[in-house]
């Protein structure tokens, strides 16, 4: 399916028999397209500028591909003469959506505990594929020193301690489909996603793995 904006008036430029396309006028129409698509409450950040588009034929038509996808988002126009393709261009964008983040309401020196009393509430247009790294940090732990109203995210706090030392946890070892699940004692204290070491039984051999966000140990990652 085409769609056809009627935003994208061909405007005659001097020369007989051409049509031109105002860099404004195509964003514009770019920006409508995708407003259709994703709704008022997201912002459009286009990747490149728009240039001016010259056709030479004064009986163009500019249509959006509606089916048109890519591995990163991208809008396709094709300018089209006597139901025939002569050019097509590819704009590419990336959508945000506004959310509350959890900022840090003075200095936060590293390896602290985030309590409700350290952070404010604001609002920020976030990509769509990173909004999860914006959750609410009240009991994790900053993995750095973060300064005041810098934004806690997943990149710099991490879920306070999973795994105590000397406690028992579930060691997950994997060979192809075979899954075997035994119990270990931790060596060290341990967070989601961090490497530990434990030890099963009576045995000497220490192993490594890393915890996942049910507290197991992963060996092998």
């Amino acid at each position: 399916m085409k769609t056809i904006l009627a935003i994208l008036i061909i405007v005659l430029s001097l020369p007989i028999n051409a049509a031109t396309f105002s860099a404004d006028r195509i964003e514009e129409a770019c920006r409508t397209f995708l407003i259709q698509k994703y709704g008022n409450d997201y912002q459009i950040d286009f990747l490149s500028k728009f240039k001016e588009i010259n056709i030479d034929n004064d009986n163009v038509k500019a249509i959006f591909d509606d089916h048109y996808t890519a591995y990163n988002n991208g809008v396709k126009l094709e300018f089209v003469v006597n139901n025939k393709v002569i050019k097509t261009q590819i704009f590419h964008y990336i959508v945000k959506k506004e959310i509350t983040v959890f900022k840090a309401k003075s200095y936060i020196p590293a390896n602290t505990d985030i309590t409700n009393s350290m952070i404010i509430r604001d609002n920020e247009f976030v990509e769509l594929d990173k909004i999860e790294n914006y959750l609410n940090p009240v009991g994790r732990v900053a993995t750095k020193s973060i300064y005041q109203e810098e934004t806690l995210t997943t990149l710099n706090t991490l879920p306070d301690v999973t795994v105590k030392r000397g406690e028992e946890i579930v060691v997950v070892a994997t060979n192809g489909a075979v899954t075997i699940r035994g119990i270990g004692t931790a060596l060290q204290d341990g967070r989601v996603g961090e490497s530990i070491k434990v030890k099963r039984g009576d045995s000497k051999k220490i192993l490594t793995g890393k915890l996942n966000e049910s507290g197991e140990l992963i060996l092998g990652e």
